[in-house]
């Protein structure tokens, strides 16, 4: 696959550009989205499905389990650590947010040492960024897989040059992610 990279891009370990994983708690909640000034925290199925489902949470019964440290900002990337194989180490970014919400232990935050937050949710989706995940995951039931923070860090990933990366439209990077994968487009 490093042969089969466009110009001069490289192989990277997601650890190169992580500064930091954030993992919140998980407490006994009202099986309900929160509402109004109540707070809560998300459940792996608010980040399962290619965005992020902020109706897929449930609301914290104690003021004091309430943390600013774990709360949901738009522009955060969210990974699950923790689901059925097809959709454990799925990815999201956080658009718009409307209710308080709070990291659960199995919903990371992916800090990055710069904007690549786009770059790299496209790749954890991707065919290739799969395919890894499902190797890394372990747990003996096919019903619940884990990837642990060792193995988000070693997930290899296609790192184009900084210009590319800031000047490239979703369908562009997304069209480079397959050039990696499956190699150029036939000509006709």
């Amino acid at each position: 696959m490093v042969n089969d990279l466009p110009g001069n891009w490289v192989m990277i370990s997601l650890g190169d550009i992580i500064r930091k994983i954030e993992a919140g708690k998980n407490y006994r909640c009202i099986e309900r989205p929160p509402v109004g000034d109540e707070a809560g925290i998300v459940k792996v199925s608010a980040v399962s499905w290619g965005q992020f489902r902020q109706d897929e949470s449930k609301t914290i019964q104690k003021e004091e389990h309430r943390d600013e440290r774990y709360l949901i900002r738009s522009g955060d990337l969210l990974m699950s650590r923790a689901n059925t194989i097809g959709l454990v180490g799925a990815s999201v970014i956080v658009g718009e947010i409307h209710r308080t919400l709070q990291l659960s232990d199995k919903v990371l935050r992916l800090c990055l040492v710069g904007d690549y937050e786009k770059w790299v949710n496209l790749y954890i989706n991707s065919r290739g960024g799969r395919v890894q995940i499902e190797s890394l995951a372990t747990g003996a039931q096919q019903s619940m897989r884990n990837i642990s923070q060792d193995g988000i860090r070693r997930i290899k990933l296609p790192f184009p040059p900084l210009r590319e990366t800031l000047h490239k439209s979703r369908r562009s990077c997304l069209a480079a992610i397959g050039e990696v994968e499956f190699g150029p487009p036939a000509t006709a």
